[in-house]
């Protein structure tokens, strides 16, 4: 067993890391080639793939820790089938909550708004970052790096660009069906102005993001090149940028959320259920966060970009989900007349039309008096109106 491991790990190695495996056997208590101490001691394994890092190209990084870890017979961790999962059954359930609504909306009220049109393409653009998992799960999202074969590792990285440019204009979308539904329910003067700058800055925020996302390397091929370190490029500090960006995506969610809580005061909708929908959208957000600053500083990306990806269609179905939510009461109200028959939601209301004039009495002809003046005739309009 010694030898065949010896042989295996002197055979394969390129030059660069079979030095680091000697100069950690050296500086440990295993004699030269005494591969079994070598594998059986931790510390020296670390060793000598931290060593293979410093020494060797990024290819021969990689197969040289994949060698090194298979010869020992460590087990890789997989967290492959996560994401297709969480892509599959949340993808579902926004198109579900969509399909709803454009049937609540279009069979029910019998109207079409900016908000539902928007949700459609929110959807749209929602839906490429769900399936991306599928393919990306196939070239190894969601494994070790050094386990995949180095064309999955482009074609990897090809999809996951695809995938960030899908998800700012969803995040940007939604919001914007959010606001557009606002202005459809709320009539207030003062609040529309308030709406409508949140819309733009909404619209300049999501395109500048996607703009970012796309460009973010130049060439913008150097960013599923650039692992290789073969190709010549440069790319932005996505932690810095990670950080910026959720951190405004944070403050516009929380403030298009609390928009509306003075014109829903008046309203028979609880603060914990606004409350509810804050929480989860922010939570999810800071998630997010969290997983693409640990994706960035990590050079094992296919798998330290798993949770970026699964937290990034959480928040985009999350999201799409929650805005089509005030549909559920109509909905439900024919099945379930006790829960729903006597509240008011907001997928109810629509600016109400001034109430009816009420028109006096018609007399009869000879209850009419001659007006013989136009001063009077004005007198009687001013009255009336």
């Amino acid at each position: 067993m010694n030898s065949t491991m010896s042989e295996a790990l002197s055979s394969d190695l390129p030059a660069c890391a079979w030095s680091c495996v000697a100069q950690a056997l050296s500086a440990s208590a295993c004699t030269a080639m005494d591969t079994s101490c070598f594998c059986k001691n931790a510390t020296v394994v670390d060793s000598a793939i931290g060593c293979y890092s410093l020494s060797c190209l990024p290819k021969q990084i990689l197969y040289s820790t994949n060698t090194t870890r298979s010869a020992c017979g460590i087990p890789e961790a997989n967290q492959k089938d996560l994401t297709p999962a969480l892509a599959g059954a949340l993808g579902m359930l926004a198109v579900l909550m969509v399909a709803l609504r454009m049937g609540q909306r279009i069979f029910m009220k019998k109207s079409f708004g900016w908000d539902d049109g928007l949700i459609l393409m929110a959807l749209a653009c929602a839906l490429p970052l769900n399936i991306m998992a599928f393919p990306m799960q196939k070239y190894g999202l969601g494994t070790n790096i050094w386990t995949i074969p180095f064309p999955h590792i482009t074609k990897q990285l090809k999809l996951l660009l695809i995938a960030e440019v899908c998800y700012m204009p969803a995040e940007a979308l939604t919001q914007l069906s959010f606001l557009a539904f606002y202005l459809r329910i709320f009539p207030l003067t003062n609040f529309r102005y308030v709406v409508y700058t949140m819309a733009a800055i909404s619209i300049c925020f999501g395109v500048s993001n996607t703009l970012v996302m796309i460009f973010q390397c130049t060439p913008v091929s150097y960013f599923w090149t650039s692992w290789t370190g073969e190709t010549s490029g440069t790319c932005i500090k996505i932690s810095d940028f990670s950080w910026y960006r959720a951190a405004m995506q944070i403050a516009m969610d929380l403030s298009i959320i609390a928009l509306p809580i003075w014109p829903l005061s008046k309203l028979c909708l609880s603060l914990r259920k606004k409350s509810f929908v804050l929480l989860i959208i922010t939570v999810v957000s800071c998630l997010r966060l969290q997983s693409l600053v640990r994706f960035s500083k990590s050079t094992n990306i296919s798998m330290e970009d798993n949770p970026a990806i699964y937290w990034s269609m959480v928040e985009c179905d999350v999201a799409i989900v929650c805005a089509c939510m005030p549909c559920l009461p109509s909905l439900l109200r024919p099945i379930f007349p006790t829960c729903f028959g006597t509240h008011h939601y907001a997928s109810d209301i629509e600016p109400t039309p001034p109430p009816p004039m009420r028109l006096d009495r018609i007399k009869k002809i000879n209850e009419f008096s001659v007006l013989s003046t136009t001063i009077s005739e004005d007198a009687l309009m001013q009255n009336r109106m």
